[in-house]
Order: structure tokens, then C-alpha cells, then sequence
């Protein structure tokens, strides 16, 4: 419960500051993981559906109702929450029965003081996990990749000093990567809010880009986090992180939210499925001439379920 307030706080906090920002702009005037994202290849390729499971109970509790309603809703892929004292039977159970549906399932975790250095042992003891989860079981029962959720924007250190909160992030989205991919094939993601290109940081190379750019650049694929219940608000929010992406070849999700955020502007919590669905359908309209789109993801699952209750 205490991580699943926490989650809904920081989707807040974001969202406040993006909405500052898309006003002073209106003042002022998908390729599989890995893959370059062409336009021919993202055009062929299957529109992805994904959700967070932050509640592993699911699958313990109603492995196949959960499984039937995720396939009612066209889901294809699911963020799962790694809690590493759940028993891993549950995991490779419901990991089987999802890939026979043809959902596949990326392990999840993150919180915002990963970034901290004495808190970001707990990132790599998740990599170590989910490596050690996948060599023991087979092959249909495995993660097919990895996803960080870490938003530092909300803890105290970043109103104190933001430059060096962005510095440690930037480290540890370096150090999930390398430590993910130095020794397994596993895909790795991440969710970003959309207001990240407002911050400049060194490329890398002798010059600068801004603080999307380099998170993209370093990805197998991005979930952007567009909270607002409108397409059109949407396509505004992620129009410098989608060319980005395009120019990278990295693939996109958007996403929308379903939680009670206080904003409800932010949210289709209590709204329909029909109602989120027409504005998912007109986003996916506005995104097809970018390569880099290469799908949607609802946040998150046990809220989007209630939707029509």
C-alpha cells in the first residue's frame, strides 16, 4: 500500500509541473526492443497495450481470470512488479500462461531514492534477481525484459539541489543498463515524464542535449507518461521527446493514467472504458506518422479494471 501511495503522489507532483510548462508554451507561441525503428518495420509491427501490475497478488490470487480479462483488453504486454520475497513459483506460472496467450511479461521496480547512493544497492539487487529468476526456469517462463520507474523529482534533495539529484540519475539509468545487459539479452526500459526536455545535460561527446534525449538515447525502449485525458493534449506534451525518439530509433509508448490523482484532468479514473478508449484511439491517429510510436500503456492494471464498476 505504502508503495502504491507513493506511485500515485509522484504522478502528481509530474504532472504539476508539465501542466506549468505546456501553459507557457501555449503563452509563447514501435520496432521490438533492440531494434532500429524504421518506418516500414514500425508500420508492420503489432501496436503494443501495456499496463503496470504493481500488485503481484493478481497472479497469485486469479492467475487465469487476470490472464482473460488482460486478453478481453488487447493487452500484449505487462510491467510486473518484482517483490522479491514473493515466491517464484507464482512468477513463472503466470509468466507461462501469459506467453501462451501471447502477453509478454518485463519485470518492474524502482522508487525515487534509487538514486541515492545509499539506497541504489536496492536497484542491483532487483538486476541480480530477475538474472538469477531467469536462469533457473525455462524459456517461456522468463522475463523478456527489464523496466525502471524511478522519478527523483518528488524527493526534498531535488528541491535543494536538482543539478545533482539529475547528475544521479544519470548515473543510475547508466549503471542499470550496463549491469542489465553485461552479462543477458534482457530489454531495458524505463518510464519518463514528459518534461524532461526542459533540463540540458552533456551528451556525452562535448556537447549538449537535453535530459530526454540522453535517457533515450540509452534505452531499448521509453514509456512516456502523457497524464492528461485528452489526445490532443497528448501529442502536445511528447511532440519534442517523440522526435527524439524518431531521430534515435528508440521505441515509444504513451501513456495515460486510471488512478485517482486529484487531477481530473490528469486521469480517467472514473471515467469509462469507452471514454479512455476514444481518446486512445485518437492519440494512436496522431502518432502514426512517427516511426518511434509504437503503442499505449495504462496506468495502472488494478485501477484500470474498475473503470466501468
Amino acid at each position: 500500500m505504502e508503495k502504491k501511495l507513493r506511485h500515485r503522489w509522484f504522478r502528481r507532483a509530474g504532472k504539476t509541473v508539465l501542466g506549468c510548462m505546456l501553459a507557457f508554451q501555449a503563452m509563447t507561441g514501435f520496432a521490438l526492443p533492440g531494434e532500429t525503428v524504421g518506418t516500414a518495420a514500425a508500420a508492420d509491427a503489432p501496436q503494443i497495450v501495456g499496463t503496470w501490475m504493481w500488485n503481484p497478488y493478481f497472479i497469485e490470487k486469479d492467475p487465469d481470470g487476470t490472464l482473460q480479462q488482460l486478453s478481453d483488453k488487447g493487452v500484449n504486454r505487462v510491467y510486473l512488479f518484482v517483490d522479491l520475497q514473493f515466491p517464484e513459483v507464482y512468477y513463472s506460472s503466470f509468466i507461462r500462461k501469459a506467453s501462451a496467450k501471447g502477453i509478454e511479461v518485463r519485470a518492474l521496480s524502482g522508487a525515487p531514492n534509487w538514486v541515492l547512493p545509499e539506497h541504489n544497492k536496492k536497484m542491483y539487487a532487483f538486476i541480480d534477481w530477475v538474472k538469477r529468476y531467469n536462469s533457473n526456469v525455462q524459456p517461456d517462463q522468463r522475463f523478456n525484459g527489464i523496466h525502471l520507474d524511478v522519478e527523483p523529482y518528488v524527493l526534498p534533495e531535488w528541491r535543494q539541489n536538482s543539478d545533482a539529484v539529475i547528475g544521479l540519475w544519470m548515473d543510475t539509468v547508466s549503471g542499470f543498463k550496463q549491469e542489465v545487459q553485461s552479462d543477458s539479452n534482457l530489454s531495458v526500459g524505463m518510464d519518463m515524464p514528459v518534461w524532461l526536455n526542459s533540463f540540458e545535460v552533456r551528451d556525452g561527446y562535448g556537447g549538449r542535449t537535453t535530459l530526454s534525449d540522453w535517457f533515450i538515447q540509452r534505452m531499448d525502449q521509453v514509456t512516456l507518461m502523457a497524464y492528461f485525458d485528452d489526445a490532443k493534449v497528448m501529442a502536445e506534451s511528447v511532440k519534442d521527446e517523440i522526435a527524439e525518439a524518431d531521430r534515435a530509433g528508440v521505441p515509444v509508448l504513451m501513456a495515460v493514467d486510471t488512478v485517482n490523482s486529484g487531477d481530473p484532468k490528469g486521469t480517467f479514473y472514473g471515467r469509462s472504458q469507452t471514454a479512455m478508449q476514444s481518446q486512445l484511439d485518437a492519440l494512436k491517429a496522431a502518432m502514426s506518422g512517427h516511426p518511434s510510436f509504437r503503442g499505449v500503456s495504462v496506468h495502472e492494471w488494478d485501477t484500470w479494471i474498475l473503470l466501468d464498476k
